[in-house]
């Protein structure tokens, strides 16, 4: 038996034997598996719970690591399809009351495609809940219910850090005028949108407290379009201001609108960055440790945009001195061809134009020093007859 909940900072925290319960189901022997997305922080009932994810990291990241929970490599404008062809026996989204309806909170995401796909609709109605102006729920409820206490606050998003702020003054010298900006959660992002120094739209994933605060700094034009939030009171304020859009993946993460947004600029980062441009933000050392997300939707997006254009900024080492870039990936999440500009603190790798041999050259000289000559080494093996990419 499945039990399929709608992800985000609102996740509901009805464990999914009492979501079936109240659905008037009678359990299956075993219990119930649970289906999960992005949870920045783990409900009560996570701590014992078993199933699979489109998101490996944030929450998620020990109980895949246990085997509790299997990864599902996704990308998020395919969850409402997937959600469709599982057909999730309870779908579980979280609300707020807004009159005499039930409405989206801080996050809609799948939360309306999983209302669609359950063959029972629970609702957890939180009391506590902030209405943000998202879209009313839409689907037959089988129950609703409240939870037990208030939730505690979710944990801030990892704040930017002089290095971040580096490689965000070096992606914002590329923007073009009045560009329409994608971010991803975390410090790289965030650094990005403090460097910000021009009118911007935004149209991304997830709006922080720092997306948020662009529109603080009379920076933000119109209506800033995301399918979640992650933050407080400045996005309270946006909101109350009639300057936050949320709507579904469905909307947001679709390749097709993306591509058709003029100078849309898709801000992103990654795990591992192999020398021919592609990008794995899933797996490391054979463990998942994040998921494809939206990363590789935003990024064919942005590549096919007119005027547009897909970054990937990212921190030349990790907090252990491992090189983050590297020969080849451990596995693709974003495929080369989607990659065009490389940004880490040690400079700027335009890959637009070039054959692999030149990027594999481009992406060393923004390595970090210390792994340079192992990472020429390697990509003396790349060559015109599309040859592949040996480890160090």
């Amino acid at each position: 038996m499945v039990v399929a909940y709608a992800d985000g900072v609102d996740v509901a925290r009805t464990a999914p034997d009492a979501a079936v319960a109240a659905a008037g189901i009678t359990a299956a022997e075993g219990g119930a598996e649970a289906l999960v997305g992005w949870l920045p922080d783990a409900p009560p009932w996570l701590a014992t719970a078993t199933g699979r994810t489109t998101m490996a990291g944030y929450a998620l990241r020990t109980p895949v690591a246990e085997g509790r929970f299997r990864y599902l490599p996704v990308r998020l404008s395919a969850v409402p399809r997937l959600l469709a062809a599982i057909a999730p026996d309870v779908a579980v989204v979280s609300v707020v009351r807004r009159g005499d309806q039930l409405a989206f909170g801080p996050t809609v995401g799948i939360g309306p495609a999983l209302a669609r796909s359950g063959r029972a609709l629970v609702v957890e109605v939180d009391p506590h809940g902030i209405d943000l102006g998202g879209p009313a729920l839409d689907g037959c409820v089988t129950a609703v219910v409240e939870p037990e206490a208030p939730a505690a606050p979710v944990p801030a998003p990892r704040p930017p850090e002089e290095v971040d702020l580096a490689i965000g003054r070096r992606v914002v010298a590329l923007l073009p005028e009045r560009p329409t900006l994608q971010f991803g959660p975390g410090g790289v992002a965030d650094a990005i949108a403090a460097s910000v120094d021009r009118p911007v739209s935004i149209w991304s994933g997830v709006v922080t407290d720092a997306v948020a605060g662009l529109a603080e700094r009379g920076l933000l034009e119109g209506a800033a379009t995301t399918a979640y939030t992650w933050g407080g009171e400045p996005i309270r304020r946006l909101a109350a201001d009639g300057r936050l859009r949320l709507e579904p993946v469905e909307v947001t993460h679709d390749p097709s609108t993306l591509s058709g947004i003029e100078r849309f600029v898709a801000c992103n980062t990654a795990v591992q960055l192999g020398l021919d441009g592609a990008v794995n933000v899933e797996r490391v050392g054979g463990r998942a440790v994040a998921g494809i997300g939206g990363h590789a939707d935003f990024a064919a997006g942005a590549s096919r945009s007119p005027g547009g254009l897909s970054v990937i900024a990212l921190r030349s080492v990790t907090r252990t001195g491992a090189s983050t870039i590297v020969p080849s990936v451990e596995v693709v999440s974003t495929p080369r061809c989607d990659v065009e500009v490389v940004v880490t603190e040690h400079g700027v790798a335009d890959l637009r134009g070039v054959d692999d041999e030149e990027r594999a050259r481009r992406l060393t000289a923004v390595a970090d020093p210390a792994h340079r000559e192992a990472l020429t080494v390697a990509g003396r093996n790349v060559s015109t007859s599309g040859r592949t990419l040996s480890g160090l």
